[in-house]
Formats: C-alpha cells, structure tokens, sequence
C-alpha cells in the first residue's frame, strides 16, 4: 500500500459515496486507474464494505452500554455457544473476545434503561456457560468513531 492507497482510505472512511471522480482528482489519478485502485482494495480485504452513519437516539436507541462478560468454564462447547447466541442479539452492536478480568466485552444498545436492564438479564444472563456480567453505562459519547487510524497502520 503507497500513499494514494492510504489517502482513498482515508476519505472513503470519511465518505463512503465519495465520487470516484474526486478521488483521482485529489490524487492526480485518471478515473479509471482510480477506479482499479479501489477494486484491488476492495478485492484484498482492505474494504470490507460502505454503510451509512446512523444516530442512534433518532431510531429510539437512547441507552448504550458495555457489558463485560466472564465465563463459567471455559470449554471450546461453552464457548461456541456463547458466542453463537451473542450473534442472535441485535441489540449487541459488537462483540470482543478480550485478556485481563472479563472473557468478553460487549457494546449494547436499548430504547431506555429499563430495556437495558432487561437485555442484560433476560438475553444476556440466560446464555448457558454465562457466569458474571458487569454493566457500565454510557454517559455521552466524547468521540465518535471516526474509522481505523490509516497513518497509524504499519503497512
């Protein structure tokens, strides 16, 4: 990956439904070379996709948390099902296997509390294997996520 590589990802991460034909004028390419260059990235892996940026409270999502999540054994089975049930939830924005205290650590959202508190108990409590949970509420967001660190990337 060069330096043009590195800019396309940039502001495509800024702007999925940036044109094409900004691109190679930001980068002094010709559209079509432009256009080859995204494919290879999106053909390696590098893109994985375009989505929109949505905000959460104008759908009625107004409470988002962490739930850090610890096993009661730790068996490849146990495992297997917890995170297959994790993936049943819509309500778990994302799901990291993690070191240190807890197994898991997971991002969630609800309409209110009193939904959290319930997805925490009547979906998350309930998975066979699930041993402690502990809650951490979202008081605001200091910084969105603007996207992966491009210059930071060792490439």
């Amino acid at each position: 990956m060069d330096h043009i590589d590195m800019h396309t990802l940039k502001a495509l991460q800024q702007d999925g439904r940036k044109k094409n034909s900004e691109l190679a004028k930001e980068t002094g390419l010709a559209p079509s070379t432009m256009l080859d260059r995204v494919k290879k990235l999106e053909d390696k892996g590098i893109i994985k996709g375009y989505r929109a940026v949505v905000d959460p409270e104008k759908l009625g999502l107004k409470a988002q948390g962490f739930a850090c999540i610890s096993l009661d054994r730790h068996r490849v089975k146990d495992i297997q099902v917890l995170e297959d049930e994790i993936n049943k939830i819509p309500n778990v924005r994302a799901c990291y296997h993690i070191t240190g205290r807890f197994d898991y650590l997971l991002h969630v959202v609800a309409p209110d509390l009193g939904d959290l508190g319930n997805l925490i108990k009547e979906k998350l409590a309930t998975i066979p294997g699930m041993g402690k949970i502990e809650t951490f509420l979202v008081y605001s967001e200091v910084k969105l996520d603007q996207g992966w660190p491009i210059d930071a990337a060792q490439v």
